[in-house]
């Protein structure tokens, strides 16, 4: 395997223990301190940070496209934002980025195009993993 695979193997797993909620899965792959880069800033958050991230992110994405190189992921995703009640709020198609220290994520963003991960990244459409 590829490190460009294993990596994407590893950004998959941590979008499905997002999806499935699974704090306990999800820190075994996250380093102690995740930079989190959001519409609202750049935080650092710990363990306990990322339980309660966790609990606020009412989101399931679906991964339709991979992007890859030195320790960089970019995901193509269409997300679907729940309410507490579970009932859709919204969809929207997003830009996951993992940056990797080693094997464990270390910063994650979002973006709401690709152009935008491309460039935080460096990342470009000849990075593409099928």
């Amino acid at each position: 395997m590829t490190h460009s695979n294993a990596m994407i193997d590893n950004a998959d797993r941590w979008i499905a223990y997002c999806n499935d909620r699974d704090l306990e899965g999800l820190a075994g792959i996250t380093s102690e301190e995740l930079e989190v880069h959001g519409p609202k800033g750049t935080a650092t958050i710990d363990k306990t940070g990322l339980k309660e991230w966790l609990e606020r992110a009412r989101l399931k994405l679906e991964t339709f496209e991979h992007y890859a190189r030195d320790n960089k992921v970019v995901m193509g995703q269409h997300g679907i934002w729940l309410d507490s009640d579970g009932a859709v709020k919204g969809e929207q198609d997003v830009y996951t980025v993992l940056v990797f220290d080693g094997e464990k994520v270390g910063a994650l963003g979002r973006f709401d195009d690709k152009e935008q991960a491309f460039d935080v990244t460096g990342l470009e459409e000849g990075d593409r993993i099928d």
